[in-house]
C-alpha cells in the first residue's frame, strides 16, 4: 500500500529526515503484521511510504494522524479548513499557493488570492511586500479554508484560517525575536545549539510542523545572532528571521 502524507522531507538533510520517519514507522509497526518496503518523497516533497501486510490500513490511518493526511480532489469541500504548506512563494504575483495534500492532481494547490491576503492581513501593496512583512515563506505550516472549488479547471481558492492570523499577531506583539528553521529535526537543532554554546539563549523551541520549528529567543538574544551561530552547522537548511520590531516598522510604512 502506497501511503502519502502531508509532511515533507526536503533540503540538505532530506535523507536524514527520511531516516527519522523510517525509524518512527519501524517502531510503530514492530508488533503489527506490517512491513515497511521503502520510503521516499513525491514530486512535491511529501513523504511516501510503501507498507505491506494485514495491518497496512491501520498503519495508513496512524501515519495520516501523525504526519498529516493526503487527499483526493473529489473529497474537497468548501468552507472546510485544511492544513498545508506554502510552496513557490514569490513565483507569481497574484497570490500564494498552499499544498494541501491533494495527490490525484499535480496542479490542485489552494490559491490564496492577493486581494484576500490584503483584506485578512490589513496591509496593502504588492505580494512581495506582504510576504516579507509577515515572513510568509515556503514550507511554513498553515491552515486554510477553501472558498471555491473548480475541479474541471483544477482551481481551488482559499483564505487564511484564523489560527494563522492569530499566530502572526501574537508573534508580532511578542518582544521575543524568532528564528524559523525548516528542514531539520529536533535533535539536529538541539545539537547545533549546544555545540555552538547557545542553547541557553533560546527560551523555547516551538514545533510548527514535523520538521519546521520556531526558535523563540530570550529577550536579550538577537535572532540574527542565532542565525550566525547555527547556520554554519545546518548548511542548506532554510532559516528565516522573525523580528517583531522590524516587521511592524515595515508594515506601518506600507499601511
Amino acid at each position: 500500500m502506497k501511503i502519502v502524507v502531508l509532511s515533507k522531507a526536503y533540503g540538505a538533510y532530506r535523507g536524514r529526515l527520511l531516516e527519522t520517519i523510517r525509524s518512527e514507522i519501524s517502531t510503530m509497526i514492530a508488533e503489527l503484521d506490517a512491513s515497511l518496503i521503502n520510503i521516499g518523497t513525491d514530486k512535491k516533497e511529501r513523504i511516501v511510504a510503501n507498507i505491506e501486510g494485514e495491518d497496512a490500513e491501520f498503519i495508513a490511518n496512524a501515519l495520516a494522524k501523525e504526519y498529516g493526511k493526503s487527499l483526493l480532489s473529489d473529497n474537497l469541500s468548501r468552507n472546510v479548513e485544511y492544513p498545508g504548506r506554502f510552496l513557490d512563494v514569490g513565483k507569481v504575483g497574484y497570490g500564494l499557493y498552499v499544498d494541501i495534500g491533494v495527490t490525484d492532481s499535480p496542479r490542485m494547490d489552494a490559491l490564496v488570492p492577493l486581494h484576500k491576503m490584503r483584506e485578512q492581513l490589513n496591509l496593502l501593496g504588492p505580494l512581495k511586500t506582504i510576504t516579507e512583512a509577515f515572513v510568509l515563506v515556503d514550507y511554513l505550516p498553515i491552515e486554510v479554508k477553501l472558498t471555491s472549488i473548480d475541479l474541471y479547471n483544477n482551481r481551488v481558492e482559499a483564505e487564511f484560517d484564523q489560527k494563522l492570523i492569530s499566530r502572526l499577531k501574537e508573534w508580532l506583539q511578542d518582544d521575543h525575536e524568532r528564528l524559523l528553521v525548516f528542514g531539520a529535526n529536533y535533535r539536529q537543532i538541539e545539537s547545533s545549539l549546544k555545540k555552538s554554546g547557545h542553547r541557553e539563549d533560546i527560551y523555547e523551541i516551538e514545533q510548527l510542523g514535523k520538521f519546521e520549528f520556531s526558535l523563540r529567543c530570550k529577550r536579550s538574544t538577537r535572532a540574527s545572532g542565532m542565525l550566525a551561530a547555527i547556520g554554519p552547522r545546518l548548511r542548506g537548511v532554510p532559516m528565516h528571521l522573525f523580528i517583531p520590531k522590524e516587521l511592524k516598522a515595515m508594515q506601518n510604512a506600507k499601511a
